[in-house]
């Protein structure tokens, strides 16, 4: 191999290599960059009614272009007190899917608000809540 054809591949590795890196080269730091993470409720649908005894099955996707640092899952009945359920995924991927099944038993019958938030690691944060009532 020609002396012009090695150097001819060392610098296409070179441009590969840091195009590669473009996101993480192209500020220094973390910091948020206005693109939010993308959160898809597939399970509740907004206003669903749903058995306590049953259990609330939840079916969520969530992608974004960098990877989470968490997604954070809260119920809280309608009149605001406390949390009834909360629980965090920890996801150092862009891409989480999740279908389970909560247990609501103790739940009373009413109203409440199920809110998921993602974080990337360039903190953007998407939040989306579903309403559903447990009778």
């Amino acid at each position: 191999m020609s002396m012009k054809a090695k150097l001819a591949a060392l610098a296409a590795a070179s441009i590969m290599m840091f195009t590669a890196c473009e996101d993480l080269l192209e500020d220094g730091t973390l910091q948020p960059d206005g693109s939010k993470p993308s959160i898809t409720v597939n399970n509740p649908v907004n206003n669903q009614s749903v058995t306590a005894t049953k259990g609330l099955r939840v079916s969520v996707t969530a992608v974004d272009k960098d990877e989470f640092s968490d997604i954070t899952f809260v119920v809280k009945g309608s009149s605001g007190e406390k949390s009834l359920l909360d629980f965090s995924k920890v996801a150092d991927k862009n891409v989480l899917e999740l279908d389970t099944l909560l247990p609501i038993g103790n739940f009373m019958p009413g109203d409440y608000t199920l809110s998921i938030s993602a974080t990337d690691k360039r903190t953007n944060v998407m939040v989306q809540d579903v309403k559903f009532s447990v009778r």
